[in-house]
């Protein structure tokens, strides 16, 4: 499908970056992926690979490791010209994936990240960069997974949005289900911590701010701009069983004028209150449709590599025309 040989180079080889290379591995002869080669793989913990063998995860499995190297210097002499970010997520400053992403662009290469940070904190810069530098800044994989959310609107030309919201935050809405079936807060959020839903320390999912990155992002995609520092953010730890049980889900709500994260109580109408465990939706409401809504996996290995997936056959085609 290229029309010339694209290489790709990933930032981040922990449980994003090892199932994006797996499901590229799998998936690239049927997608017309041929001339698209993953050429090297940096990480903190494994090191500089260079034209990883189709079994390295295996490798690292059983204890190898690579030379060390900076990451910075990896992107700067790569000649990758598309680089995944999938490092760690931090909130406050967006480090280091703000400045993965920025330093790649600035060479002119086209960027997919997962990592929510430089996205919903420092998109205006990193949009604007990448239109100067004629690269594509892409990042399905902040919001939903791999689940459509906001590029359903690629499908609907001339739509105009009037709404969005939504459960974004799959950890939250398990604990919230879990607590409608009697569970208190703390046992809840214990037991989704034991099954690997929730982290060692839960405060951006329970405290809403996962999710507000999420909305942030989707306003920014809009137009809308709402600054994460300036969104309403309330999460799920006052939230009693009693409550739970009456429906109230973590909601993230964004129009024109106003973007908030909090729990709110919905009817049994609602199409929202039927969402449960760990799954995601989406409601956007649009002036030629009505509301439309989507509902999958917000969150896991391959659910977030597939978004990361969709993100570059998006590259290849723009540089197949």
């Amino acid at each position: 499908m290229p029309s010339k040989q694209s290489k790709i180079l990933i930032l981040g080889f922990g449980t994003v970056g090892q199932g994006f290379f797996d499901l590229f591995t799998k998936k690239r002869e049927s997608l017309g992926l041929n001339d698209v080669t993953i050429s090297e793989i940096v990480d903190m913990k494994y090191g500089h690979i260079v034209n990883p063998k189709p079994d390295v995860i295996g490798e690292i499995a059983t204890g190898k490791t690579f030379p060390p190297k900076d990451v910075i210097s990896t992107i700067k002499e790569s000649d990758a010209d598309i680089v995944c970010e999938f490092t760690w997520l931090d909130l406050k400053t967006a480090e280091p994936a703000y400045s993965h992403v920025k330093t790649a662009l600035e060479l002119g290469k086209h960027v997919i990240t997962t990592n929510k940070g430089p996205s919903a904190l420092k998109y205006k810069e990193l949009t604007e960069l990448a239109k100067r530098k004629g690269v594509k800044f892409l990042m399905k994989g902040t919001v939903m997974a791999g689940t459509p959310s906001f590029n359903l609107l690629d499908l609907l030309p001339g739509a105009e949005v009037k709404s969005v919201r939504g459960i974004m935050n799959g950890t939250t809405n398990y604990i919230l289900t879990s607590m409608e079936q009697g569970k208190d807060f703390s046992t809840a959020l214990k037991e989704a911590q034991e099954l690997g839903y929730a982290e060692a320390d839960p405060t951006n999912d329970v405290d809403g701010f996962d999710t507000a990155s999420k909305i942030t992002i989707i306003s920014h995609i809009l137009g809308w701009n709402h600054e994460f520092k300036n969104l309403e953010i309330k999460g799920i730890r006052k939230v009693t069983p009693e409550q739970a049980k009456e429906k109230t889900k973590l909601i993230a709500y964004a129009d024109r004028s106003t973007a908030y994260v909090r729990p709110t109580k919905l009817s049994k109408e609602d199409i929202l209150s039927g969402v449960s465990g760990v799954m995601n939706a989406i409601e956007i409401d649009t002036d030629t449709l009505g509301k439309i809504y989507a509902m999958g996996p917000g969150a896991g290995r391959t659910q977030t590599a597939q978004a990361a997936l969709t993100d570059l056959m998006r590259i290849v085609r723009s540089t197949t025309h």
